[in-house]
């Protein structure tokens, strides 16, 4: 074994302990919130609070999914919430304005998903352009078209039974949380045993260790973008369900909190480790700490500081975990 894949083989071991200490750590602050919040409120137990807590966490949470695979690459999608704004505004417009069945509302959602993705992964490649600006720059325009095509108002007359998806449950568990779950499966799958996967962690740790690899970075590029997009178009079918219309300000300020939730489950920054698991408990401790901010009477002012404290922890505990390894 040469020296440098004894460097690297030391490097994913030490990634992979980290993840597994960050996704105790969160377990043990989502159980502690959740014990404080049983205990000094009288609503946070209810069957409609935990549902809704649920609820909440699926859009954010397939979202985060989504911008984990960016964020392993090294890069980032700011685009994120606007993609999944779009998305529901395909669903409002093919249902209640161009008179098309569910089915096709839906394929016209994900299309617009993926055409964001794969238009965000071609000025990133072939222009060289830093991800951030490039889906910076796409967030504007979407947020504008979003505007144009809705007239800037509310687009209403979705499919009843489409609404009724988002209000109906398996058991105890909401259709919502249901389709997360699901997509959260798929991806840590896909991330662990697929070939896609194992390209996203190289390509992380550096181009030339991808060139070096044998992996098209062209490839990966779009291939993980257009996924992304796809999820988004996924989170943006299941926000219009939730919401029955579609509004120019859906999906504002996603972004953040699926950018937190991804690293405070162990993605990197910097790109080349990141955990689906540790995404999934990122999401909901997000989500939780806005409920029990409300259960207890905190003003929704200061949760805007909170969240932002979060999001900067997340930030400067993700710059220690690099210099760590």
């Amino acid at each position: 074994m040469t020296p440098q894949s004894a460097n690297r083989q030391r490097a994913r071991f030490s990634a992979k302990q980290l993840i597994k200490q960050t996704e105790i750590s969160l377990l043990m602050v989502i159980a502690a919130l959740f014990v404080v919040a049983w205990v000094g409120t009288d609503n946070f137990v209810s069957a409609y609070n935990l549902t809704n807590i649920l609820k909440q966490s699926a859009v954010i949470g397939v979202i985060a999914i989504a911008q984990t695979y960016v964020i392993i690459t090294g890069g980032i999608d700011i685009s994120c919430g606007a993609v999944a704004g779009m998305s529901t505004l395909m669903v409002a417009l093919s249902q209640a304005v161009w008179g098309l069945p569910v089915w096709l509302s839906l394929l016209v959602a994900l299309a617009a998903g993926l055409v964001c993705g794969l238009f965000n992964a071609f000025v990133i490649h072939e222009f060289n352009v830093p991800p951030m600006i490039a889906t910076l720059g796409t967030q504007t325009i979407l947020r504008g078209l979003i505007k144009v095509f809705s007239n800037g108002g509310t687009v209403s007359g979705i499919d009843k039974g489409f609404s009724k998806f988002a209000t109906s449950s398996i058991g105890f568990l909401p259709n919502l949380a249901l389709i997360w779950l699901m997509v959260a499966v798929f991806g840590a799958l896909l991330l662990k045993y697929s070939t896609f996967g194992r390209s996203i962690l190289v390509l992380g740790s550096g181009r030339e260790v991808a060139r070096l690899s044998g992996i098209s970075i062209r490839r990966t590029h779009y291939l993980v973008y257009g996924f992304a997009g796809l999820l988004f178009g996924i989170a943006g079918i299941l926000l219009a369900s939730r919401m029955n219309c579609a509004t120019p300000t859906a999906g504002m300020g996603y972004e953040m909190n699926a950018i937190a939730a991804s690293v405070l489950g162990g993605a990197s920054l910097s790109g080349g480790a990141g955990s689906i698991v540790g995404t999934l408990l990122g999401t909901l401790l997000i989500i939780l700490i806005d409920n029990v901010g409300i259960q207890f009477g905190v003003d929704p002012f200061t949760m805007e500081v909170v969240t932002g404290v979060v999001i900067v922890t997340a930030v400067v505990v993700d710059q220690l975990k690099k210099r760590s390894r």
